[in-house]
């Protein structure tokens, strides 16, 4: 897709960090925003610096984990545009403690946002936006953590590791199809993921909430770079975009030597 202006993007997580940053990239391509998130005043916030920028824009107010609520942006996305043509599924949240210490709901949480999020946008939007015949791309916010275990990841990792595989399955196949596909790999981006512990109360747990305890990096990207990356690869029609190549070549390199002596390669 060489062209933005126009189109129609939906992107969720959009009231901050690397969605907010995709979002305004977007506007200042010319593309009309559908923009959703559960934080309805800093979404309104990005709508209005959307707008700044010339872009059409509106503000859904979203839960990724509920398909409902899903099935409601892409109505309120084909009632405003008639057409969506870019969908960014990349509401993300973290914990980042040992494993064992996660809960039941901690895992219900980060597995409802980070993967079925994901899923209930494939559902929502592929089908209709396969029924429309138009040139199409969905980006799916993996992360690094989606190719290789980390120290204290275990929860985020297995949710990731997830969206890697559904993403990939997806590219396969929509291969023949109008529309390409891209998974976000990103390394420590500055966000508010690491801040971001207020959680619904259906996924609260009982106690007190596993601390989310930052990894302090000197490489932390600005979301903006991450949202040029993105762009990028919408118009290349790239699967994976990485955005700390280096740290994730040497880290997919050591998890491949460990698979290949495995198996005797």
């Amino acid at each position: 897709m060489k062209d933005f202006k126009g189109k129609t993007a939906v992107v969720t997580g959009a009231a901050s960090g690397i969605g907010r940053a995709v979002s305004l990239a977007f506007a200042e391509r010319g593309a009309n925003l559908v923009m959703a998130d559960v934080a309805a005043d800093a979404l309104e916030v990005v709508r209005a610096e959307a707008e700044v920028r010339g872009a059409e824009a509106i503000a859904v107010v979203t839960d990724v984990t509920q398909q409902a609520s899903v099935e409601a942006l892409a109505d309120a996305a084909w009632d405003r545009f008639n057409a969506v043509h870019i969908v960014h599924n990349n509401a993300g949240v973290l914990i980042r403690a040992p494993m064992l210490d996660a809960d039941e709901k901690d895992w219900e949480w980060i597995l409802a946002v980070n993967l079925w999020g994901v899923i209930h946008g494939v559902r929502a939007f592929v089908p209709r936006m396969l029924d429309a015949g138009e040139e199409g791309h969905i980006v799916n916010t993996a992360s690094e953590a989606g190719h290789f275990a980390g120290d204290l990841y275990g929860v985020y990792n297995t949710s990731k590791f997830a969206v890697v595989g559904l993403t990939e399955s997806l590219s396969r196949e929509l291969r023949n199809s109008s529309i390409g596909v891209s998974m976000l790999c990103p390394g420590q981006v500055e966000t508010g993921i690491f801040t971001n512990v207020d959680r619904p109360d259906s996924f609260r747990r009982d106690g007190d909430d596993v601390p989310v305890d930052r990894r302090n990096v000197d490489n932390a990207m600005e979301p903006a770079d991450v949202a040029a990356k993105v762009l990028a690869a919408v118009e290349s029609g790239e699967l994976y975009i990485f955005t700390h190549e280096d740290e994730a070549r040497t880290l997919i390199g050591k998890r491949q030597e460990r698979l290949m002596r495995a198996v005797g390669g």
